[in-house]
């Protein structure tokens, strides 16, 4: 019997009809797996994959692709961290100004983180003081050298470790008592930590910023005496004659 040899047609079709169903299925619905248009195939979701106008939006397809990271990586290449040096400031406004900058409170989670913040400082002061009143007693500078570390030890995992625990964002510690920066203006530092001290007092007193104060204590002289004596006399005005929110 006679071999005759396969058509080079034949041989043609056969090698192109992979590529036929490859095209097939790439225009096909990544979703509902129905054929799509040649132009609907073309606009391809961030995951890779095709999707009819029913399933184009990302949250109709479930999408898989972070977009939320891929906003963060935006705005972080877009707006990079400025971060001044400690020794280029001038002035202690301009230390509070970048302390104020690195220690937020703009939201409820930030406020609580720099309340553990404030917690950590006033456990250095009063372990200091207490460590200063011991050596003046016992006439021995290694008890006020022993309560200086143990204080800012257990300051340092206040303002650090219990936000982390608590789950609320942790701070950059920058230009404050838990810096390096401490080592080249500690007097800075810590009129930096006693201002946001104020701040946080301010903000209890009025209330979360909701009652009539809030204006006169956040427009006024910030100097303890000053918020003391308006609170005292908005008191004498509320047992007079009732409070009057201006």
């Amino acid at each position: 019997k006679a071999h005759y040899p396969s058509c080079p047609c034949d041989e043609m079709t056969d090698a192109h009809q992979p590529a036929t169903q490859d095209v097939g299925e790439k225009r096909q619905c990544g979703k509902c797996r129905r054929r799509i248009s040649l132009v609907e195939s073309t606009i391809k979701c961030r995951c890779g994959l095709a999707f009819c106008e029913r399933h184009m939006a990302a949250e109709n397809h479930e999408c898989a692709f972070d977009w939320r990271q891929m906003q963060r990586e935006k705005i972080a290449r877009e707006n990079p961290k400025v971060v001044l040096q400690a020794n280029k400031l001038k002035s202690s406004k301009d230390w509070c100004a970048q302390y104020c900058k690195h220690h937020p409170v703009a939201t409820w989670g930030e406020r609580c983180s720099q309340l553990m913040h404030l917690l950590g400082a006033l456990l250095v002061v009063a372990f200091n003081a207490s460590g200063i009143w011991r050596a003046a007693m016992q006439v021995q500078i290694m008890s006020w050298i022993r309560q200086a570390v143990l204080g800012y030890c257990i300051g340092f995992l206040c303002a650090h470790a219990l936000p982390r625990c608590c789950g609320t964002p942790p701070s950059s510690c920058c230009f404050c008592i838990f810096s390096w920066d401490v080592l080249s203006m500690p007097q800075w530092c810590l009129e930096a930590e006693w201002e946001q001290a104020k701040e946080q007092l301010i903000y209890a007193i009025t209330g979360g910023k909701r009652n009539c104060l809030t204006r006169k204590l956040y427009d006024g002289p910030r100097s303890l005496p000053s918020i003391l004596q308006t609170v005292v006399a908005k008191l004498q005005e509320g047992s007079q004659g009732g409070f009057k929110c201006s």
